[in-house]
């Protein structure tokens, strides 16, 4: 669309928690405030630039620890369906073995 997106309550809910959003960013009182922020000294940039590096590879580690626990997780989860699976077969095995006995055993019982 031609028009910046309208802020809707999640956008208020992200800007009480001092982030931002595209929407936040496209209103007027916003776009009026960027314009009288100074701009940070190079050693400011460097400093918030550590902090959001270091934030971010935190974030990673916590991501990466989730990925392997739900990894284990779904190898584990794969394993017993295969051995569901293969328990059912056996049952429906079994259960053909008896039904075929049973059936047996009726027929010759018929016949005397």
């Amino acid at each position: 669309s031609d028009y910046p997106p309208t802020p809707t309550s999640i956008d208020t809910k992200i800007a009480l928690n001092n982030k931002t959003s595209v929407a936040i960013e496209a209103t007027n009182e916003s776009l009026q405030a960027s314009k009288t922020i100074p701009t940070p000294s190079l050693s400011e940039i460097i400093d918030q630039r550590t902090k959001e590096n270091s934030r971010l590879r935190h974030e990673l580690a916590y991501e990466q620890s989730k990925q392997g626990v739900s990894l284990s997780t779904l190898e584990k989860v794969g394993r017993s369906v295969a051995e569901i699976g293969h328990t059912l077969r056996e049952h429906k095995k079994l259960e053909a073995v008896i039904d075929r006995d049973f059936g047996k055993i009726c027929t010759s019982e018929e016949v005397e």
